[in-house]
């Protein structure tokens, strides 16, 4: 059974529907300029109303704790796990794979939430109050997505925890995911955390797994390409939606919207301006790995499991264990664009696409975590430069 460790974060997620009537409201309210820190109602009107209007998620700092108050009294919430590394991590154990997770603060809540998944081991150095994200979700004009707001300061730079690096050491890690890059709130802070994460890397050794990082929206594009930059060359793949790359290259139009000629030219620039071995891209309508170095058509089996993952969480509105995530993507149809993709690319080694699976959504949440869960339990181990064939 293949094992993953996921750090870094960890929190409980309050879930809530954007109704018509709220958003009715929110808009009477929106004004100003879009601010990455929610200081006031107001801030926070202007940026639910922003990514409405535009189809698009985001996630957002509040500094005022009145505003949460206030959010939390206008909607009905649900409860449920929160981070990537948690969400990965629940998302493959509830599938048969084994997980270790870095918890930052844990707690008899989070521990009750996550208490059915044998397959989970959640390693932490402290024990608290948990942070909650407060996320909301909404359909307008044929789009739907999510848009999160949290708390600032939740997180410190030394979050990783010990019993956490003692699990990964000794046991037969295949693959590592790091991320929550977007947890701190400053410079200084991202600054130690980066070093954190290369204190980590190094002090893993031989006994090092295969790295993956998933990107995120975070709060300045300056500091993401400093996270981006500092950690590229120390990690084996780099995993982004299509939201974070137009948002990372400053595009005007969505990934999407190009034409299969723009994007395939688009995508084969990736990895020489991320400076990462490989590159996965991940949407609603394919999934992708591009590299300028390896072979990537190891990748297929793992990007198919990773759609698998993503589609049936998707279509359930819950993470779905491995007989429900094939009973599920087996009477699915495969999203065109994807096909088109596929065969356009079918005879060349520095790019595979997989199409991703169509039907009606319950729910947008995690879907991108749950994604990289498929795709981390069953990527390679081994890689093979372009041009040279596996005798395995």
């Amino acid at each position: 059974m293949n094992t993953i460790a996921c750090g870094f974060t960890a929190n409980i997620d309050l879930l809530g529907k954007i109704t018509p009537e709220f958003y009715e409201e929110i808009k009477g309210s929106a004004s100003g300029t879009l601010n990455a820190f929610i200081n006031s109602w107001e801030d926070f009107c202007t940026a639910i109303d922003w990514n409405m209007r535009r189809g698009s998620g985001g996630e957002y700092i509040v500094t005022d704790a009145a505003v949460l108050k206030k959010l939390e009294e206008k909607l009905d919430w649900g409860r449920a796990i929160g981070g990537t590394g948690l969400q990965a991590a629940c998302a493959a154990s509830r599938a048969g794979y084994r997980s270790l997770v870095n918890i930052p603060v844990q707690s008899a809540e989070l521990a009750e939430i996550v208490s059915d998944l044998d397959d989970l081991v959640l390693l932490s150095d402290r024990v608290g109050e948990v942070p909650k994200h407060y996320i909301l979700e909404y359909e307008m004009g044929g789009s739907s997505n999510r848009i999160i707001f949290r708390r600032e300061d939740e997180f410190t730079a030394d979050m990783i925890s010990a019993a956490f690096l003692r699990e990964v050491a000794i046991n037969n890690v295949n693959w590592l995911l790091i991320s929550g890059y977007n947890s701190v709130e400053s410079s200084e802070e991202i600054d130690l955390f980066l070093t954190n994460n290369l204190r980590v890397l190094e002090s893993l050794g031989s006994k090092r797994p295969k790295v993956h990082m998933e990107l995120a929206a975070i709060w300045s594009l300056e500091e993401q390409w400093k996270v981006i930059r500092t950690l590229g060359k120390h990690v084996d793949s780099i995993g982004v939606n299509e939201d974070e790359y137009q948002e990372l290259f400053e595009m005007k139009d969505s990934l999407l919207s190009l034409d299969n000629e723009e994007l395939l030219s688009l995508m084969e620039k990736a990895c020489d301006h991320l400076g990462v071995a490989n590159l996965i891209l991940h949407t609603k309508q394919f999934s992708l790995v591009v590299s300028e170095k390896y072979d990537t058509s190891i990748w297929s089996e793992a990007l198919e499991n990773g759609n698998k993952f993503a589609f049936s969480r998707a279509l359930r509105g819950t993470i779905c264990d491995q007989e429900t995530i094939n009973y599920v993507t087996s009477r699915c149809g495969l999203h065109p664009r994807g096909e088109e993709l596929r065969k356009l690319t079918q005879d060349r080694k520095d790019i595979t696409v997989v199409p991703a699976y169509m039907g009606e959504i319950t729910s947008t949440i995690g879907l991108g975590d749950t994604f990289t869960a498929g795709l981390l339990v069953e990527a390679p181990v081994e890689f093979f430069p372009i041009g040279k064939v596996s005798l395995g």
